[in-house]
């Protein structure tokens, strides 16, 4: 492999990344594994002395994906601002990391760890193969997203309740009206934009939405069951303590 055609578009779509090939396969795993090893040592990565270097170390990282991704696009060139879920994940990442804010966390905890999970399970590659520097972006950016929440999740003990599930659902839908507008201006300029997947419906699963109508509602639901999902799997006794001390303040207001 060549260190520069590791970074340049030699785009190949019969090698690159489809659903239920070996490289959707080890994608998943990735996913899986990042999970597992998160779940199982963060108690134990906690108690280290130097945890705040390596969640530093952790976040600088992140930045550099970030960025890399950003450059790699416009040498294409290929619009690339930061709009997508996974960079509004990536930020909050980084920002949680350095500053161990529980309010970030309630975002974090739905954009990362669905975000990331559904880009692993659902992956579109663009084309980049397994000897692209794209190729391995896409493994640990999301494999990270999904691994600091539940690090925090698991280590700190940070929890959501369901009234904060809805205040996100409804963030994502605001969010969603902002962001597809922004896709409907660039794409009046004749600039190709579907940030958020939300504008048309992407290349993966064309084969299975035809009509558009379709794919943005079942999208919404599924946004919505996978949040419902993802809270209940999770929900544990520190839970329900945060639902007690909300609906305590709630009563206090009332009164």
């Amino acid at each position: 492999m060549v260190l520069g055609n590791f970074f340049d578009h030699d785009l190949d779509f019969s090698r690159a990344v489809t659903l239920f090939s070996i490289h959707h396969l080890i994608y998943v795993l990735c996913g899986a594994l990042s999970i597992t090893l998160v779940l199982r040592y963060a108690k134990k990565i906690k108690e280290l002395n130097y945890e705040i270097y390596l969640k530093r170390g952790v976040a600088i990282f992140l930045i550099v994906l970030e960025i890399a991704y950003h450059i790699h696009n416009w040498t294409y060139p290929r619009l690339s601002i930061p709009l997508h879920i996974c960079s509004f994940a990536t930020f909050m990442s980084i920002y949680l990391l350095l500053t161990d804010n529980e309010k970030v966390f309630k975002y974090l905890f739905f954009f990362g760890v669905l975000g990331g999970c559904m880009a692993l399970a659902i992956p579109l590659s663009l084309g980049y193969t397994y000897l692209n520097f794209r190729y391995y972006h896409f493994i640990f950016l999301h494999c990270l997203i999904i691994s600091v929440p539940l690090y925090y999740y698991k280590a700190y003990n940070y929890r959501v309740s369901y009234r904060q599930l809805w205040t996100v659902y409804k963030a994502i839908l605001l969010l969603s009206i902002i962001i597809h507008l922004i896709n409907r201006t660039f794409m009046h300029y004749g600039i190709e934009s579907n940030y958020w997947y939300i504008s048309v419906i992407p290349s993966n699963v064309e084969s299975i939405f035809k009509v558009y109508t379709l794919y943005i509602t079942c999208f919404m639901l599924a946004v919505f069951g996978t949040m419902n999902l993802l809270y209940y799997i999770t929900r544990d006794s520190y839970t329900e303590v945060i639902k007690g001390k909300e609906k305590a303040s709630q009563e206090i207001l009332d009164s």
